[in-house]
């Protein structure tokens, strides 16, 4: 199964604030078609993410992923916003079988740092697709929680300046 970690990050490798806040990415002038979500959005037939992602997607109060179903790992009970798809697991091996029992192909990694190194360390993410933005946070949440992207095993790699942003494609070694 291919699983894509498609994300934004500051230059200094941050995905999001301390407390989890993104909106760094609104002070970054970027034309959205070049960053290819609906093209990337289309290719995916399932998600997954960590309980502060969700939470974060849910204090925005609008579910923009569809009827695609979308796992959160928590060991809490969680609220589904409306139109949501959402199922609950524990651990990274529960969502993998659930997602193959339903013969998904292909799933988005839409974060966050601690889960991304859960997977990471159990081999199942394929490829990384980064929108680094021209904007230093300091600090906040890494891209992998335990995890250094100049440390991964990697197959393949390209980097694409596009107009404001640079896009790193990363194919990890099986």
């Amino acid at each position: 199964m291919k699983i894509t970690y498609y994300v934004a990050t500051s230059s200094d490798g941050f995905i999001a604030r301390e407390d989890g806040d993104v909106s760094w990415l609104d002070d970054v002038e970027i034309d959205a078609d070049e960053i290819g979500l609906e093209e990337f959005f289309a290719s995916i037939d399932g998600l997954v993410m960590g309980r502060a992602t969700y939470d974060f997607v849910f204090n925005y109060g609008l579910w923009p992923y569809e009827d695609k179903p979308a796992w959160v790992c928590t060991s809490n009970e969680l609220q589904a916003l409306d139109g949501a798809n959402l199922r609950v697991c524990e651990t990274v091996d529960e969502v993998i079988i659930e997602a193959k029992a339903e013969g998904l192909k292909h799933l988005w990694f839409v974060g966050g740092g601690e889960l991304g190194s859960a997977f990471l360390e159990k081999g199942l993410i394929t490829h990384i697709s980064i929108s680094e933005m021209p904007i230093k946070l300091q600090s906040g949440i890494r891209l992998f929680a335990r995890h250094k992207l100049d440390e991964l095993a990697v197959e393949n790699l390209n980097r694409t300046q596009k107009k404001g942003f640079l896009q790193i494609e990363l194919t990890l070694r099986a």
